[in-house]
């Protein structure tokens, strides 16, 4: 079946709301160039890791930078009784501070995404609200110093979503709150304001957890994945435009998970430039990175994927990636009593 594609312009301010912006220097990002890499990766190996003093009911969303002033930022939502928002930023990905809490609550984690690696460029946060209905909200901007707030309330999910930066563009995908759970995917511009002028609904794409949507330097596309609605097996699709998605021959992958997985690709060279990552269905959920120089073919996983057996997560994990030569970042929830953030550097060189 066609995806059912849906045209919406915001009219004055009846599906935006508008704070106070200071600063706002509008979307975009640079796309690094591209080379061949080279197959000198084993399998993944936690060699340091950290435990933050912050805590969170669901699993953090994490972007990461190679280069610039700030290489991290982790928004997550809060364990106080309300469930606020909260924003922190790192020059190295792994040392947090700046903790920006927002007068937003979610019952689930949010999604995030940087416009730029300067101490001044804004961020796209967005998370599913605790109206009745359950309402997706972005907002852009700088938090603490103003932002932009759009609320969609006509569309609503279950769960976390997922968004995602192409060109000067957002793209913000979720599960929808029908049968099915089938996925959708909005266009969001800046025009004068925030706006979104399609939306599509991937009828024969179900999630039974929060989606994963991120941008691929590898093809100039969009990287959406999740796990399917009765199975949890691991699907994946790519899309140039963000309202037609292909789904190659290697998906779904013989990989199962509760949660949704996170996939990413890297512009970087002489290391994969896609990784997976997932918690198991195990009891304990331990979490599970996998990687592949041959994308959309994952290959052998006795060469390219771990299970750490003794590293359990509530929720799914994020990866990133700052810079250093063969070491990606894995960022989780823990499972211990207060359910503290998780920061892993995690080795797939020699």
């Amino acid at each position: 079946m066609r995806p059912r594609i849906r045209t919406r312009m915001a009219v004055g301010g009846v599906l935006v709301a508008l704070t106070v912006v200071i600063g706002f220097v509008g979307f975009g990002i640079a796309t690094p160039a591209q080379a061949a890499p080279a197959t000198v990766a084993v399998n993944p190996n936690i060699t340091s890791k950290y435990i933050l003093a912050q805590t969170s009911i669901d699993g953090p969303a994490l972007w990461t930078s190679a280069t610039g002033t700030i290489r991290g930022v982790l928004a997550y939502a809060g364990t106080d009784s309300a469930h606020h928002l909260n924003v922190m930023t790192s020059t190295d990905g792994l040392n947090y501070s700046d903790k920006r809490i927002l007068n937003e609550t979610s019952f689930v984690r949010p999604a995030l995404v940087r416009f730029g690696s300067g101490t001044t460029d804004n961020i796209a946060l967005a998370w599913t609200g605790t109206n009745s209905t359950h309402s997706l909200n972005v907002i852009v901007g700088r938090p603490g110093f103003g932002y932009t707030k759009m609320t969609l309330w006509y569309d609503q999910s279950f769960t976390a979503p997922a968004i995602a930066l192409k060109g000067s563009d957002l793209y913000l995908a979720w599960a929808g709150t029908d049968t099915n759970h089938s996925l959708n995917v909005a266009h969001i511009v800046w025009r004068g304001g925030m706006y979104v002028d399609r939306s599509v609904t991937l009828w024969n794409f179900h999630a039974a957890s929060r989606p994963s949507l991120t941008y691929d330097p590898n093809g100039d596309r969009l990287l959406l994945s999740w796990t399917a609605q009765g199975t949890n097996r691991i699907a994946f699709a790519t899309s140039t435009d963000g309202a037609h998605f292909t789904v190659p021959s290697s998906s779904p992958l013989a990989e199962w998970s509760f949660s949704g997985p996170s996939i990413v690709g890297f512009p970087v060279n002489n290391m994969p430039r896609h990784f997976l990552a997932w918690t198991g269905t195990n009891t304990d959920r331990s979490l599970n990175v996998q990687f592949t120089e041959s994308f959309p073919s994952w290959g052998d996983v006795g060469a390219t994927k771990s299970t750490f057996w003794k590293e359990w997560a509530m929720g799914g994990p994020q990866l990133g990636y700052v810079g250093t030569y063969n070491r990606v970042l894995l960022a989780w929830t823990g499972t211990d009593a207060a359910h503290h953030l998780n920061l892993a550097v995690v080795s797939v060189g020699h």
